[in-house]
């Protein structure tokens, strides 16, 4: 089946301005790959690394084939089409699937062995953890599943701040196909990182009506902060900052790693298939780790991750 793409990346429906003010490529750091004292310069300057062919290719298409066996095993592809093609069921609403990265052999090898491990060791200059839980995900077609801009920190900042974000893309991914977008200079907005940057979605007021929905367990997640967003629009958002948004035309193989005060989203899925990714987390070993994404059953938003506070 022949998928055609839209001509332009668009954001929730809305064109995006593609003027080089608004709009650019990733800067490659290929070939600083292993030259630590070079890439932590980069970050510092850029809030961002990105890895092209970092990752054995044909290992992280492996990683693809199990995720797409296991989302039809589940139902969650449209038995009408070869698995392969990745068309959503038609009754698919939710394309996150962590529960499908557990024992996913292909996928944990990509993500926790080989080059990823070796390059978090040579770039963190020693011993390294990564968190157990895969953010493992298959972004719908069309205009509404969009990520919205967030800063990672507000989902895992108990433990060390110097914690890195690895989107890995599990396929080849144009930019009309919605590839995660970086916000350039979003890591020195220092009035961002100094209230948005300081919440954490998973407190709740204990002297409020909201702890009784806790505490039954009905409740999930944590709304109080907008669900970790930090704007709906980012096209709006960027205007306001005057900065660009970056991305690239992603291939199997590839990684994209930020810091938790670099702003990020996606842009729209204009292709039938699902786009497949996962996000992973590393830090030093020796560095305190939030306990909600460690473990053989991380409790991550449920209500164990919860911390009550009087507001």
């Amino acid at each position: 089946m022949k998928i055609e793409l839209a001509p332009e990346p668009t954001y929730l429906g809305k064109k995006m301005d593609l003027s080089p003010t608004a709009f650019g490529e990733l800067r490659v750091s290929a070939d600083i790959v292993r030259d630590p004292t070079a890439l932590k310069a980069r970050i510092d300057e850029d809030g961002y690394l990105f890895l092209p062919g970092l990752l054995d290719r044909s290992d992280v298409l492996a990683a693809r084939d199990e995720t797409l066996r296991r989302m039809s095993a589940a139902g969650y592809l449209d038995p009408a089409y070869p698995i392969a093609e990745a068309i959503p069921a038609p009754d698919l609403k939710d394309g996150f699937i962590p529960q499908l990265a557990a024992g996913n052999q292909p996928l944990q090898k990509i993500a926790f062995q080989g080059p990823m491990m070796a390059f978090y060791e040579r770039f963190l200059g020693g011993p390294v953890l990564h968190f157990d839980f895969v953010w493992l995900r298959a972004k719908l077609p069309g205009v509404t599943d969009a990520t919205r801009p967030h800063y990672d920190i507000v989902f895992m900042g108990r433990g060390t701040k110097q914690l890195f974000t690895s989107w890995t893309p599990l396929e080849d991914v144009p930019k009309e196909k919605g590839g995660l977008m970086i916000l350039e200079g979003s890591h020195r907005l220092e009035d961002v990182k100094s209230t948005y940057g300081e919440l954490d979605v998973d407190t709740y007021c204990v002297n409020r009506e909201e702890s009784t929905d806790l505490d039954s367990g009905d409740r999930q997640w944590k709304v109080r902060v907008n669900g970790g967003k930090f704007a709906e629009d980012a096209l709006a958002l960027r205007e306001s900052y005057g900065l660009r948004w970056l991305t690239a035309d992603y291939r199997a193989g590839d990684v994209l790693l930020f810091g938790m005060y670099t702003m990020h989203a996606s842009s729209d899925n204009h292709s039938r298939s699902l786009r497949l990714s996962s996000d992973t987390r590393y830090q030093l070993a020796s560095e305190p780790v939030d306990e909600r994404w460690i473990g053989e059953n991380p409790p991550g938003h449920g209500p164990a991750g919860k911390h009550g506070m009087i507001c």
